[in-house]
């Protein structure tokens, strides 16, 4: 994710949101931050498809395109 910083700290932001209100529980870090990658995989990819007119059978490429914006590829 060093591609996009902005993106990043979105997600760091999101996982301690989610942490903290599930009573910041010891060693869990790295779940909350996957949920968090994953809620945000799952906005772009939407986004992207909305943006381009909700087009049938393109959702695969929409996933691929937000993974790798998430993945900073």
């Amino acid at each position: 994710m060093r591609k996009n910083s902005e993106l990043a700290e979105r997600v760091r932001q999101t996982a301690y949101f989610l942490w903290d209100q599930d009573g910041r529980p010891e060693g869990r870090s790295f779940d909350y931050w996957l949920r968090a990658k994953e809620m945000h995989l799952r906005e772009l990819a939407y986004d992207k498809w909305l943006a381009e007119g909700t087009p049938m059978g393109r959702a695969e490429k929409h996933w691929r395109d937000a993974a790798g914006e998430i993945e900073g590829k």
